[in-house]
């Protein structure tokens, strides 16, 4: 017959179990922090994307000024104007293959801001797209190249 041990045993028993927490529990919450920033900045990629594919449509097709151009990008990505920047630019322009050339850049907002690996990253997409018709009211942004001088989101 097994005894369930003296009431020292039992006490041993309990501590260590108490040293294990200690030790899984810090683990368990970087991992679940990590997968929830992950997912955050898996999210603003999206979002910077889309907003990229966004201007270039819009000025594939003329839609405006470079300003409003830059201006309906940012309002329809949501894209906050302290984080983001968008650059406009034709290429080729006037030739037969000629396309509108849009970068939205912006920085990334930690959701807890507790892993410092997720500090400090510019997430950016380019989208090149073919011009439909003649461009008659965009230009480039001046400088139109990440370094230069941006359209920033208002």
């Amino acid at each position: 017959m097994v005894g369930n041990g003296t009431p020292s045993d039992r006490r041993r028993e309990r501590g260590a179990s108490l040293v294990e927490f200690a030790v899984v529990v810090p683990l368990f919450l970087i991992l679940l922090f990590g997968i929830m920033e992950a997912g955050w900045l898996f999210a603003q990629q999206v979002e910077v994307r889309n907003a990229a594919r966004e201007g270039a449509r819009l000025a594939a097709v003329d839609f405006g000024t470079s300003s409003e151009i830059i201006s309906e990008t940012c309002s329809r990505a949501s894209l906050s104007a302290d984080r983001a920047s968008v650059y406009l630019s034709a290429v080729n322009p006037g030739g037969a293959d000629a396309s509108a050339l849009v970068t939205v850049s912006q920085n990334y907002e930690p959701l807890t801001g507790l892993l410092p690996m997720f500090n400090n990253i510019t997430i950016r997409s380019d989208v090149e797209m073919r011009i439909e018709r003649d461009v008659v009211n965009w230009t480039s942004v001046s400088g139109a190249s990440p370094g230069a001088d941006p359209g920033a989101c208002p």
